[in-house]
């Protein structure tokens, strides 16, 4: 059956245990590396990431954290019950913290077109800040356990989530199931990865367009998602 999106003037917005708090990871590489003084959580944090990001999970080990931190075995076992803990509890604050800024971006008041291009707009400005981190969270989480890979997967029910608003564009919303946004968050998520693992962030490279065209042509139809890749919100 031919999907057939509503009219655009059809609708009226068109025209986990011990620790000592979650580290503050939003701005790693603009605030610079903490200092001495900066709280443990903080300077575990920065570790972790720099030493996962640049050599893969595997390659870590607590004494090497504990060196990037500055501080000893005794402090980091205060807080942490190994590394595999360690680095679940970093990559859920730096998750949080990117379907925040997601999250906001998408309940502006607008059509559902342009929610996801501002969704878009916040992902992408989050990963290129800090490309380690982008790593970090895309990349060393496949390698990092089962319990790391659920981390993974709630990300992409969080986009599924987003996306499914689209079957509201359709004149039958019934037409198309819940699974459909499921399985093109799937394959976004997928296309972002190997872009990071290539260096993507690293190069600061713009590819939303094409990830606009995948989560809006099952709900627009192959043309007008086209189409409305030529008539990009501003920023």
């Amino acid at each position: 059956m031919r999907r057939t999106p509503r009219r655009r003037g059809s609708r009226p917005e068109q025209r986990e245990r011990r620790g000592q708090g979650s580290a503050d990871v939003s701005g790693r590489i603009e605030a610079g590396r903490p200092g001495d003084g900066a709280p443990v959580s903080e300077r575990i944090a920065t570790a972790v990431i720099e030493l996962v990001g640049s050599g893969g999970y595997e390659s870590v080990t607590v004494a090497a954290i504990c060196g990037g931190a500055g501080i000893d075995r005794a402090t980091f076992e205060s807080s942490y019950d190994g590394k595999e803990d360690c680095f679940l509890r970093v990559h859920g604050a730096i998750a949080d913290e990117l379907c925040l800024r997601v999250n906001a971006a998408f309940a502006a008041p607008s059509s559902w077109l342009d929610r996801i291009w501002a969704a878009g707009w916040a992902a992408f400005g989050f990963l290129h800040e800090d490309p380690l981190r982008a790593r970090f969270l895309l990349v060393e989480v496949n390698g990092a356990g089962s319990r790391a890979q659920s981390r993974r997967d709630r990300i992409i029910e969080g986009l599924a989530e987003l996306i499914d608003g689209g079957r509201n564009e359709l004149e039958e919303p019934g037409s198309v199931s819940r699974c459909t946004a499921e399985m093109v968050a799937g394959a976004i998520y997928g296309t972002v990865l190997a872009r990071v693992q290539g260096g993507a962030a690293e190069r600061r490279e713009h590819f939303l367009p094409e990830l606009v065209y995948m989560a809006t042509m099952p709900y627009l139809g192959a043309r007008a998602a086209e189409d409305a890749l030529l008539v990009q919100p501003l920023r």
